[in-house]
Formats: structure tokens, C-alpha cells, sequence
């Protein structure tokens, strides 16, 4: 009991700013801005008590009299989870636990309180919540995206009298809402003194006046990187944040004395040379923030065989077509001369960027799955397989759920990475807390859901804006060749499968050895068909990329046909919880609208 008040006391001080490192490394607290200028949320994740400490500066600053910090499902106020504050000069002071009603109209006082207030005064809050608190009126936190609502007012609240209040009107600089990983891994040092950067940055650039463009620049670096170097961070430069989805670094894979001419324009239009500037260095993407690598690894740059050649890509999204916007966005990419014991590398899983997979429209959580094959890890890694220590999940705009899982034989291990509640507007590189090892002959399934609702055509995979990706980029070592690990379904099945709808099914636009892109938007979809497409792709032979980085693929394997890995696809968003039974009459925030499998996911 002694220890646990002592650790209680460390945090209170590491929240107010007084931190004692003896006793809790400064690594270990979060922070984010909620509203972009003086309100400071802080906190601190104890994995062995499973709790969450909070501490909010500056809450009550001005007249302000109430605050509340709400965790929601998606971002919504409806049927979310609150703590509020209500600070009354040190007498009155009052702390609830609530949670909003379906239309978000009123605020019902919950029966059981589980924001524990540690301490408030006139400008701070500090407060701890259980990662689960068997309350069906709160809503259970996880590792994946968090939506975290809060709100403020200078008209005191009544607390005390009745059951619920009506919800507070508050002004658009009152409230807000932050998406924000709380159950995260400790941040990241980087404990060597010298570190050098190089920047690769756009030359302002004026943004087409198109949907969706990619813009390359390749560029030289610098004669120090003849010597071999770590890069253990590297951190985003970006200028106009509605426009920069997402952007990569890549070396240019050649011999150390091949010239590749120096470009600034579309990548349409990337010189032939340039093209083998393929293999991955860094990337971001939108949400995304400074990625670190752990001390004992960093990705190598430079060296006697190294080729002095870098290309950034920059996809800019103008669905409003705009004109005249300019741009130098770009990355910062920190590197240090001592190397580290490990080189890292970076791999893509999930699904080919192509058209042969497609998403029918009306779907609430329609799942596609990119496999990496245990026959590839099996040829491409060394036996004592890598170690994934980091992690971006990446879709475009209908994705609204990612996993990657990981299965040894017919044994399911630990997801790799896991978001239920995935938004691609916060598409950060996650540290993992738990360091998985692939070994060779495992196989590793990224799966995505899709919301299509609104939507009149079937959307298909590929690079606009308008189509759909489904990528985890793993952040691994130590380094191997393998750089792509990713499928789409064969071509074979492709072309029967056409052919089935248009003979069977009576799809008579279809054309066999058509556009697939055409044949896909000719279907008129019904449920039994939908269905049937799911099936396909759930069980057919793949077209496997296995591939180097010069996108080769490995030999030895044929591995357009390769077999699919059977998994079972249905996983329970709440899994084995020790939480007794909610009684009959309540229905928990954690319910809503569920996929085509009955998991709850809005």
C-alpha cells in the first residue's frame, strides 16, 4: 500500500510539471493541446494497475467555471462518456461521472462513479480512470484511436439536484474533440549527443488544380553520407495540412556511382532513371507525428555502395479543386555517424494497389484482406526472423477499421496492430509496446473494413484519392531483402468470376477480358452477390507480391495462384472481459450499429 501512495504521489508531481525522475521517467507522460493554444492535457498510462492518470492545465483559466473531458466511439457527443469538473473557490468543488443520451439533448448522472478526482484547484485538474471499469455507461479504453471530447462554460452546472441536466450550449471555443492514441507505448530517446538532419523539402510548389496528385522530387544528398549513418528519427515539415495526405522518402536503388537526374514535377512524368528510386525510407501520413527509432536500431543511410540518391513523394488531395495553393512541404530525417546494433527496414503488407479488388457500395464495414504468406516469410526472412517494433495502418477515405494478425501454423499469436476505431485522419506511426517476432513461415493478414454507406458506385483499389488503399507498414529489424509482402486475388479467379456473373448471374455489361474496373461498376449489387464476392476473395488463390526492393519478386515459389491463409475473419471488438452482464434494461455506450459479422464497431 505504501508503494502504491508513493507512485500516486510521483504522478500527481510528474503531472503538475514536477518531475522526479527517480521515479517516473519523463518518457512515460503524453501530452496534446486540446484546443491549440492553453488547455494542456497530460497523462500517464500504468499498465500494471490497468488505469489511466489525467491532468488538464489551465481548465478553469478566466472565468471559467466547469470542464469535462469525454471519451466518444468515433467523435460523436451522442452516447458518450464524460468526467466533468466543477471548481468552486476550494468549497463546493464537484467531480461526475455521466455520460450523454442518445440524441445528446441531456447528460444523465451515472450510477456508478468512476472518475477518481486526485486533486483540483483554480487552474488544474488531475484525475485517474480504470482502463475498464465493468460500467456498461462508460466506454472501455484500448490501443487503438480514442476520441476524446471536451467542453467548458462559465455558467456554474447543477449538479446536485435530480439525475441528469440538460446538455450545456457551449461556443466552438469552448469544445472540441482531439483523436488521440491514450494506451500507447513510452516515448522514445534518442541517447546519442551528435545528431545531423538533411531536409527534402518541395521547392514551392504550386498545387495542381486536380483531385489527387503525386509530386516527386529527387535530390542528392550530401558527400558525409559516404560514411554509413543511422537514421533514428525522422519528423514531417508540412505546410498546408488539408492538402499533404501523405508523403515517403525513397533511396534510389542503384550502384553508388549511377547518376539519376535531379527532378521537381508530377511523378507521372518521373524520368525512366529515376524510377528505381523505390525502396522506402520514411513516411507519414495524415495524424501522423516525429517517429523514433528504439535505441538498439535505426535505418542505414549512406556508405561505400550507397547511391546518393533520394525521391520524396508528396500525394496533395484537391477535391475541391483549388488554385494557386503553394507548397514546400517535405521530411526532416535525423541521423547520427555511431551506428546502432541493428539496421531496420521497412516492409508493406496488406493489399496490391490494383483495381482487381473492389468494395460494393451501401456496405457498413465491408473487410478486404492483404495476405503475407507463410511461403514468402518462409524464403525471405533469416531464421531468427524481425522484430516489429513499429506500425502505420493506412486506407483512404471509407476506411474505418485495420488490423494486421499474426498466425504460426493454425496458431493465431498477437495482432501485430489493431484499430477498431481507425480514422484516416489520424494515420500516425505507432510505436508497439509489445515488440512481436515474425519467424520464418509465419504468416501475417492485414485486414480492412469499409464504410460505403452514401455511396451509389463500387469503389475499387487503387492510388486517387477516390479509390481505396488497405497497408500496414511495419517498421522492423533486423534488415532483410523483402520489402513488399502483399496480394491481391488471382487473375484466373478474377476472369472466372466475371464470367460466373455475367453468365449465371445475368450481368450482361460485363465484358470477360474487359476493363475490371468496368465489369466491377456494371454489377448490380444485391445481397446474395455481395456475399459472393466476399466468399472469393476469402477463399481463392492470390497473386502474391513478394517482392525485393528493386520489385523483383523472390524466387523458387510460383506465386501467381498461391494458396490463400485460411482464417477465421470474425473477432469480437470486446474480447473475453471479466465485466459481469449489463442488466436488461441498460444498453451500454459500447453497443451501436455492427458489420456484416455483429461486431459493434460505430
Amino acid at each position: 500500500m505504501i508503494a502504491k501512495v508513493v507512485f500516486y504521489c510521483g504522478v500527481l508531481l510528474s503531472l503538475n510539471g514536477l518531475l522526479d525522475g527517480n521515479k517516473i521517467p519523463q518518457n512515460r507522460l503524453h501530452s496534446i493541446n486540446l484546443d491549440h493554444d492553453h488547455v494542456k492535457l497530460s497523462w500517464l498510462v500504468d499498465w500494471n494497475s490497468k488505469e489511466v492518470f489525467f491532468h488538464i492545465a489551465n481548465a478553469f483559466e478566466g472565468d471559467y467555471t466547469w470542464f469535462s473531458l469525454g471519451f466518444s466511439k468515433r467523435g460523436e457527443f451522442e452516447r458518450s462518456d464524460l468526467c466533468i469538473f466543477q471548481w468552486q473557490n476550494d468549497l463546493f468543488n464537484a467531480v461526475v461521472d455521466a455520460y450523454s443520451s442518445d440524441d445528446g439533448e441531456s447528460i444523465y448522472f451515472d450510477d456508478q462513479q468512476d472518475c477518481t478526482l486526485l486533486r483540483m484547484d483554480d487552474n488544474s485538474i488531475a484525475f485517474k480512470k480504470k482502463f475498464d471499469t465493468c460500467d456498461p455507461h462508460d466506454l472501455k479504453m484500448h490501443e487503438g484511436t480514442m476520441y476524446l471530447l471536451w467542453a467548458r462554460g462559465e455558467e456554474e452546472l447543477d449538479l446536485e439536484s435530480g439525475t441528469f441536466i440538460p446538455t450545456p450550449n457551449t461556443t466552438s471555443k469552448d469544445n472540441g474533440m482531439q483523436m488521440v492514441q491514450l494506451l500507447r507505448a513510452d516515448a522514445i530517446d534518442i541517447p546519442e549527443r551528435k545528431v545531423k538532419h538533411i531536409d527534402i523539402v518541395l521547392n514551392a510548389v504550386t498545387i495542381p488544380a486536380k483531385d489527387t496528385t503525386y509530386w516527386c522530387k529527387v535530390q542528392k544528398i550530401d558527400k558525409i553520407f559516404r560514411k554509413k549513418h543511422h537514421i533514428v528519427r525522422f519528423e514531417p515539415i508540412i505546410e498546408n495540412e488539408e492538402f499533404v495526405h501523405h508523403m515517403e522518402v525513397f533511396h534510389c536503388d542503384a550502384g553508388p556511382d549511377v547518376e539519376i537526374p535531379l527532378y521537381d514535377g508530377d511523378c507521372d512524368s518521373l524520368p525512366e532513371k529515376a524510377k528505381v528510386c523505390s525502396k522506402v525510407m520514411a513516411l507519414w501520413a495524415m495524424g501522423a507525428s516525429t517517429f523514433t527509432y528504439p535505441e538498439e536500431t535505426g535505418l542505414p543511410i549512406g556508405g561505400k555502395d550507397f547511391n546518393p540518391y533520394i525521391r520524396l513523394e508528396v500525394h496533395f488531395n484537391n477535391p475541391d479543386i483549388h488554385k494557386g495553393v503553394v507548397d514546400s512541404s517535405g521530411m526532416r530525417i535525423n541521423v547520427v555517424d555511431k551506428l546502432r546494433k541493428y539496421d531496420a527496414a521497412i516492409m508493406e503488407l496488406g493489399l496490391e494497389y490494383t483495381d482487381k479488388m473492389a468494395i460494393p457500395p451501401g456496405q457498413l464495414a465491408f473487410p478486404l484482406s492483404g495476405y503475407c504468406i507463410a511461403e514468402c516469410t518462409e524464403v525471405a526472412l533469416p531464421k531468427s526472423g524481425m522484430v516489429v517494433f513499429g506500425s502505420q495502418l493506412h486506407t483512404h477515405l471509407r476506411g474505418v477499421r485495420v488490423m494486421t494478425r499474426h498466425f504460426r501454423g493454425d496458431r493465431e499469436l498477437r495482432e501485430l496492430n489493431r484499430d477498431d476505431y481507425y480514422s484516416h485522419h489520424y494515420q500516425e506511426i505507432r510505436q508497439l509496446r509489445l515488440k512481436p517476432r515474425v519467424l520464418p513461415g509465419d504468416a501475417l493478414v492485414t485486414t480492412c473494413f469499409y464504410d460505403t454507406r452514401g455511396y451509389s458506385n463500387t469503389t475499387l483499389g487503387g492510388f486517387s484519392i477516390k479509390d481505396e488503399m488497405c497497408v500496414n507498414y511495419i517498421h522492423y529489424y533486423p534488415a532483410t531483402k523483402l520489402e513488399v509482402c502483399k496480394s491481391s486475388v488471382s487473375e484466373k479467379t478474377l476472369h472466372d468470376y466475371f464470367k460466373y456473373m455475367k453468365n449465371i448471374e445475368h450481368q450482361s455489361k460485363i465484358q470477360i477480358d474487359g476493363a475490371r474496373s468496368e465489369n466491377y461498376r456494371s454489377i448490380v449489387w444485391t445481397q446474395p452477390r455481395i456475399d459472393e464476392l466476399y466468399l472469393m476473395y476469402i477463399q481463392e488463390p492470390l497473386s502474391m507480391q513478394c517482392n525485393k526492393s528493386d520489385g523483383y519478386r523472390f524466387e523458387g515459389v510460383n506465386w501467381e495462384g498461391a494458396p490463400i491463409t485460411q482464417v477465421k475473419i470474425q473477432m469480437p471488438v470486446t474480447k473475453n472481459s471479466k465485466c459481469m452482464k449489463p442488466k436488461k434494461w441498460t444498453t451500454p455506450l459500447q453497443e451501436g450499429a455492427c458489420d456484416m459479422f455483429g461486431e459493434c464497431i460505430y
